[in-house]
């Protein structure tokens, strides 16, 4: 009897693996069809926009493609559990016909292959997509380490590596892009890296969060892009120098940034006249083109002396 994924079984030795097996295919109705818990396309792919270019293509010619499923026999309420096909499934549902399904007697290690295998050949290819299995099928015990993922799936370690970076993406920054298959494999693999860095300059989750909200929705490449660039550090002073009148009044503090210097005077002692007086004089000093003024006065007299009240 077939032990389901969630149980507690645990594997002696490592799976082996048989997905080109062909079953029997079979007219079932999508009602009685249940989508295994582990399908690599999880509900919030399953939209009605996802769906939509399909359920139309199924209409017009009919369903080519067969699903993959295996018999249940732990719930009355269904026949079949789908392995591959859950957009099959929800076309046939909604279009009230009959799903194409080729049963097969499959362990829950070749269910992962087989539906790793059909990702491969789609045009549509996700390297996401690809990810979720095999992380799936490590932690339902299906391989028990990355090496036995490499020899089941038929790839190399380090793709297998990569591949599971790629599926820790955070879900914000997956959505940042229009669809997850929009992520290519070295993107994927740079956000990893930049996402566990914990580097204040990359705060992808940020910009992740901007993007997923942005109306019109930006092409995959542009959406990359921008994840990928340091947001610009905000300019912090580095000194304060404060200057204060013969008297111990404070005048203005000098603030040192990085990019540029601030004056800070305190409104205090800055009267209409003087903070007119104060922009005139700056303009003089920073701009030696401009014409000397006729009337007396100069900066240090204009705000030396702090007004009557600030001392009382």
């Amino acid at each position: 009897m077939r032990t389901g994924i969630g149980s507690n079984r645990k594997a002696t030795s490592e799976p082996t693996l048989n997905p080109e097996t062909r079953g029997e295919r079979r007219l079932i109705s999508p009602f009685r069809c249940r989508v295994w818990t582990q399908h690599s396309r999880p509900e919030e792919q399953l939209t009605e926009y996802a769906c939509k270019s399909l359920r139309e293509s199924i209409a017009r010619n009919g369903q080519h493609q067969p699903a993959l499923g295996r018999l249940v026999a732990d719930d009355p309420a269904y026949d079949v559990e789908i392995i591959c096909g859950a957009r099959r499934h929800a076309a046939a549902i909604a279009l009230s016909r009959d799903l194409i399904v080729e049963l097969r007697t499959i362990t829950d290690a070749e269910a992962f292959v087989a539906m790793y295998e059909e990702n491969c050949e789609r045009e549509d290819d996700s390297p996401y997509t690809q990810g979720q299995i095999l992380r799936r099928a490590l932690f339902a015990g299906a391989c028990s380490s990355q090496q036995a993922l490499a020899t089941a799936f038929r790839i190399s370690l380090s793709r297998v590596s990569r591949l599971l970076m790629i599926a820790q993406l955070p879900s914000i920054v997956v959505a940042a892009f229009p669809c997850p298959g929009d992520i290519r494999e070295c993107w994927g693999v740079e956000l990893y890296h930049l996402c566990t860095a914990k580097d204040p300059q990359h705060a992808v989750t940020t910009r992740a969060r901007a993007l997923a909200n942005s109306q019109p929705r930006l092409p995959p490449r542009e959406v990359y892009q921008k994840l990928i660039t340091p947001t610009a550090a905000r300019a912090r002073p580095t000194r304060t120098l404060p200057t204060r009148s013969s008297g111990g009044v404070l005048l203005f503090r000098e603030l040192d940034h990085t990019a540029n210097v601030t004056f800070a005077v305190p409104r205090t002692i800055l009267s209409p006249n003087r903070r007119d007086a104060l922009k005139k004089a700056m303009v003089r000093i920073l701009d030696p083109q401009t014409p000397e003024p006729n009337q007396a006065g100069t900066l240090g007299q204009s705000i030396e002396s702090p007004p009557p009240n600030v001392n009382s």
